[in-house]
């Protein structure tokens, strides 16, 4: 019930205003009407012009283009006069502290941008650093199936709405796409979420599809003794997330279940997630469990195009986008070298534990991808490079075999135990 009457007083307060950004000597009318749109609907606007060059029409913003460029150390003339690139990178360093300003002071409560492609790109790099749970929506024509959401999204929990048509007046399907924008960045404002993350007795956990029953079973252990186990798929943008809040002190340990990422990163898959992988927890000084979930193979494209090397080595169509294809003795070699490499600069507990019946739901045996020697070369080769101090324990089970998750999450739960200060100092 306290928590009840709490949430009805937070939703009394009245939110923030909605920041658009928007550059405005190329998208003025479509910012008017946004604005119009916005403010009948009760909303309260803020507008923030982000354009490089031109003059502005339409609208009159609060925050001009002037002081965007004086935030990043610049004036608008001197962006006006840049080369394109340059021009958007200065406008993206003055955008950051303008919107991270608005949002501390409680002056902006979600943020809409409407653009092509530099003015998304502007807009994304600002958006991103803004905390979870700040609403958070890009319009635009170039965040569609065929470009990489990367740019874009970052790690943050940005909201991607496609126009269809180019942000270029107002017609019978633009207004659709304004108003249904609108009201999703209304709606958002309105929910008022609690944007605080606490530190406490939460777990970081990694699961693909191919670790899924295994991740499932650990989870339900781990949560009966009191912890809150957070998993991440790890796809590129999802190791990065998982690093970025571990390296904001979120979480207690880690059970990296699931280290695919590595894999794609060495060896052209389209699942990397950039060299930083596999390196906060142990920056951190945290307990973190590892284990080579789905280092067995490369994410690429579906098996029908599959081309070159590829194409002629074990694969897995695993949907109509994506193929599982196999990675070779020499590739898991070095990945067992460059996983050693990271693991060894941790600065806290840390174990492997490898499932030797299988790294991932289709290479045990008499399944495609099943390959032991490839496997053993991994096992070699993280061993002959890891240092002393840090275990490796073999089970003879595939990775989603009931009692390798129970030992996964036992083995993680004991080292919670003795990581905990209380037990450190008595037995100190």
């Amino acid at each position: 019930m306290a928590s009840a009457r709490a949430r009805q007083r937070s939703t009394d307060r009245p939110p923030g205003a909605v920041v658009i950004l928007v550059t405005l000597d190329t998208k003025g009318p479509e910012a008017r009407y946004l604005k119009e749109r916005l403010q009948e609907w009760g909303g309260r606007v803020l507008v923030v012009d982000i354009g490089m060059a031109g003059t502005p029409c339409a609208v009159i913003p609060d925050v001009t283009r002037a002081d965007v460029a004086r935030a990043a150390g610049s004036t608008a003339s001197l962006v006006a006069k840049l080369g394109r690139g340059q021009a958007v990178e200065t406008m993206q360093r003055g955008l950051i502290p303008i919107l991270k300003g608005l949002q501390a002071s409680g002056e902006m409560a979600g943020v809409i941008a409407i653009g092509g492609s530099d003015g998304a790109i502007t807009a994304a790099a600002a958006m991103q650093t803004l905390p979870l749970g700040v609403p958070k929506l890009i319009v635009s024509p170039a965040t569609q199936g065929q470009t990489p959401f990367g740019p874009f999204v970052g790690t943050s929990d940005m909201t991607i709405m496609h126009s269809v048509v180019d942000i270029l007046g107002i017609n019978q399907i633009s207004r659709k796409i304004f108003d249904n924008a609108a009201g999703a960045i209304l709606g958002m404002v309105r929910a008022q979420v609690n944007t605080e993350l606490k530190p406490g007795r939460q777990i970081a956990a990694t699961m693909y599809g191919n670790t899924t029953p295994a991740v499932m079973r650990a989870k339900k252990i781990i949560e009966r003794h009191g912890y809150e186990v957070v998993v991440f798929h790890p796809n590129g943008t999802g190791g990065r997330a998982m690093e970025d809040l571990i390296d904001q002190g979120l979480f207690e340990a880690v059970l990296d279940f699931t280290t695919h990422e590595i894999t794609d990163e060495l060896h052209g898959g389209f699942h990397a997630a950039g060299p930083g992988r596999l390196e906060a927890a142990g920056r951190q000084g945290i307990p973190q469990l590892v284990v080579p979930g789905c280092v067995d193979f490369l994410i690429r494209e579906t098996k029908d195009s599959l081309r070159g090397k590829y194409r002629i080595r074990k694969s897995y169509h695993f949907n109509p986008v994506l193929s599982l294809v196999r990675a070779t003795r020499a590739e898991m070699t070095q990945v067992g070298r460059v996983m050693a490499e990271k693991l060894n600069l941790a600065r806290g507990p840390t174990t492997v534990l490898i499932p030797r019946g299988g790294f991932s739901m289709y290479a045990c045996a008499g399944r495609p991808l099943h390959d032991p020697r490839s496997d053993a070369a991994f096992v070699s080769s993280l061993k002959r490079h890891l240092r002393t101090g840090i275990p490796v324990l073999e089970d003879d089970a595939w990775i989603n075999d009931p009692g390798f998750a129970d030992r996964a999450a036992a083995l993680l739960l004991e080292m919670l135990e003795a990581h905990r200060p209380e037990t450190r100092s008595s037995t100190g």
